[in-house]
Parts: C-alpha cells; sequence; structure tokens
C-alpha cells in the first residue's frame, strides 16, 4: 500500500475514535441573550461530556422567534461539520406520521377505530376483541417480546430482511398464554403498528409509506420527508454506535427501512418536524373530533399518558425515538404556541436515548424563560 494511503487509512480510524471539539453555531431571537449563552454553553458541556459526535436543536415560536443550534460533524472520517436541515432517521416520531396517516382513513370512512382485527386476521388470538384504537394506543394486550434483544439484533444486522407479517403473527400468536384484555393496560410495542400496516395494504391496496406520502408529507409540503425504500440517509448526516469492545465508533448510517417499518422508518429534518408536530398536535390534518380523540392520552407505563401514536400530557405533545446511530425528540407546547426538536447522531447498541440530558436541559431553559405553567385550558 502507497504511504500516502497508509496515512488516511489511519487518520480515517483516529477521527472514528472520539468526535473533537468543532465550532458550533446558533441563532436566537427568542431567548434573553444570557439564559441563549448559557444554553449554548451547557448543550456544548454535554457533547463533550456524552461523547457526541453532533447534535442539532431548533426551538420556534412563530412570529415571536426562534433558537437554533448545531454542534459536532456529520461525518467523522471527513470531519464535515454538521448543517442544521440535514435530515436523519426519526424512529418512533414515525409512529405520529402512521396514526395521523391512519386516521386519515378513518375521516374517509374506509376504516373505523371499533373495528376488530378479525376482519383481517381472524385467527389471531383475540382478533375479536382487539380494536384498531386499540392498537394506535398500544392498549392491544398483546405481549411486548424482550425489546432489548429484538433490538439488538437489528442493531447488528441493519440489512437483513424483515420478517414478513404472516411470519411475525406467527410468532405473536405462539404466545397466546401471555395476551391479556384489551384496553386494560398499555404496553409499548412496535409489533402493533406492524399489524396497523398490515391492515393499510389489506384496505387500500397501498403500503404504509405510500399513505404517509400521500396523506401527511405532500399536504403539508414537507421538503426533506420521506419513506425510505432506500438504506441510507441522504444529505450525508451519518449516524454512529459506540462499540466498546474497539473503542471508536461504528458508522450505522445502513439501515434496511422494512426492519423499522410503520414504528420507525421515516426520515426527516428538523424543519419539517417543527411544520408536522404542529400538524399532528393541532389537528389540522384530520376532522376536529378525531384530532380531539387523537390527543386524549391514557396511562402507558408509570409517568406517559400515549394518545392514538402520540405522547401527550402537561401541556406538552410530540414523541420520542431511537433507532441505529440516532436519537430524536419532537413536541410542542400548546400553551406556548411552540415546537422543537432536537437530534443526535448516535445511538449504541443499548438502544439507550443519546438526546436525553439536552431534551431535559431544553424544556427546563423553555419553562424557566417562557413561562412555567404550560398545563393547556380546556
Amino acid at each position: 500500500m502507497p504511504l500516502n494511503l497508509k496515512i488516511c487509512a489511519c487518520l480515517s480510524a483516529l477521527a472514528l475514535l472520539s468526535p473533537a471539539a468543532s465550532a458550533a453555531t446558533s441563532s436566537n431571537t427568542l431567548f434573553s441573550e444570557d439564559a441563549a449563552e448559557r444554553l449554548d454553553h451547557k448543550i456544548e458541556a454535554i457533547v463533550r461530556q456524552n461523547n457526541l459526535p453532533s447534535v442539532a436543536v431548533g426551538i420556534y415560536i412563530p412570529g415571536r422567534g426562534h433558537y437554533t443550534f448545531v454542534d459536532g460533524f456529520a461525518d467523522l472520517e471527513t470531519r464535515r461539520p454538521r448543517r442544521f436541515d440535514q435530515p436523519f432517521r426519526i424512529a418512533s416520531v414515525t409512529k405520529p406520521f402512521a396514526a395521523t396517516a391512519i386516521l386519515v382513513l378513518v375521516d374517509r370512512g374506509l376504516l373505523k377505530k371499533t373495528d376488530h382485527i378479525d376482519k383481517w386476521y381472524p385467527q389471531f388470538p383475540n382478533a375479536d376483541k382487539i380494536t384498531i384504537d386499540d392498537l394506535l394506543r398500544m392498549r392491544s394486550g398483546i405481549p411486548a417480546p424482550n425489546d432489548d434483544e429484538v433490538l439488538a439484533q437489528v442493531y447488528d444486522a441493519p440489512l437483513a430482511p424483515a420478517p414478513p407479517l404472516a411470519k411475525e403473527l406467527q410468532t405473536y400468536a405462539a404466545l397466546k398464554l401471555q395476551f391479556i384484555d384489551p384496553n386494560t393496560v398499555g404496553v409499548y410495542t412496535d409489533f402493533n403498528y406492524d399489524i396497523l400496516a398490515g391492515i393499510v395494504q389489506e384496505v387500500t391496496g397501498q403500503d404504509i409509506g405510500t399513505l404517509i406520502t400521500e396523506t401527511v408529507i405532500l399536504p403539508l409540503d414537507l421538503h426533506a420527508t420521506l419513506f425510505p425504500t432506500g438504506i441510507d440517509v441522504p444529505g450525508g448526516l451519518h449516524g454512529y454506535g459506540w462499540n466498546p469492545a474497539t473503542g471508536r465508533f461504528d458508522d450505522k448510517t445502513l439501515f434496511n427501512p422494512p426492519l423499522a417499518g410503520a414504528s420507525g422508518a421515516v426520515i426527516s429534518n428538523i424543519a419539517d418536524l417543527h411544520t408536522f408536530s404542529r400538524a399532528v398536535c393541532k389537528g389540522t390534518l384530520l376532522k376536529p373530533e378525531t384530532s380531539k380523540e387523537q390527543l386524549e392520552g391514557q396511562p402507558l407505563g408509570s409517568s406517559t399518558n400515549y394518545g392514538e401514536g402520540v405522547a401527550v400530557g402537561h401541556g406538552f405533545c410530540g414523541h420520542s425515538g431511537t433507532i441505529n446511530g440516532y436519537s430524536t425528540d419532537m413536541y410542542y407546547i400548546e400553551k406556548l404556541n411552540l415546537s422543537f426538536v432536537i437530534n443526535v447522531n448516535r445511538l449504541d447498541r443499548d438502544n439507550k436515548s443519546r438526546s436525553t440530558a439536552i431534551l431535559d436541559l431544553v424544556t427546563q431553559t423553555i419553562l424557566s424563560e417562557l413561562g412555567q405553567n404550560t398545563e393547556s385550558e380546556k
């Protein structure tokens, strides 16, 4: 190997060890100058302390102002800085897209939320009891698999073919004794949305990606948003996962979209997610009653209320998501008419969100600077 290629290879390997500091950029017309500077410095500190390749944050109130922050690298090999407008995999933030698209079918009279799934899958356990609404709300009573094991398998083999729905239905049906009555307990599992995607195919003849595109992406004119068919992410923002065995980052950008499907396949960027979060949380794509019901939350776990594909409570509405290489948070605060989006291009094999510390910081800053009372006045 020529000497210069050896040097380049060494530099490329070194680049993936740990992201060195890059010049952060920010813009602010929303907070006081002091508050914005404090937020800048604290996010920078989290990026360094938590070894994040990059982060982008956008906070926006129409007619009042914005705050944006971007720091780090889109590509650790080339050291290209991250740009604010670059798309990323939004993971489970896909669920509000899928749920809203399905509710458009409800508004069109093609589905009823009270429909039982035995119309399409009569052999499945409790099919005569589980409704479309139960699936949307994670209240189907279908047992959740060991998510850590499932997600670790996907992390290790992100280009593997996705199992067909028929095989998944058989796998879950074998757990029949673990099923509980629907609409009794909220249990978060992606399989609910796999079934919904199958029902969409049966009812419309379209896959869920086409439905999301036609009912959500195109009506909202979301230029950077897509339900991908290829394995790459457009725009050059790589996703990374830390490998403790090698002491360096692995590039986790490439991913087979059907592995995430209706639960997590969508790619978007911060500007589009601002638009989408407002649309779903203000109900602009649905009939008023349909939107109202979508945002009515029921307990999911000990600290979350979940509507139809949307996390709600304390005046907040939105979703968070993790997928190979990316951690994302998207929320809208009704009382402030404020939307905010956070993305970090890192997710490790443990599937623990790498944006949580920044989410906590951003939330605290918003509440302290713009008002504590975010509870909606119904």
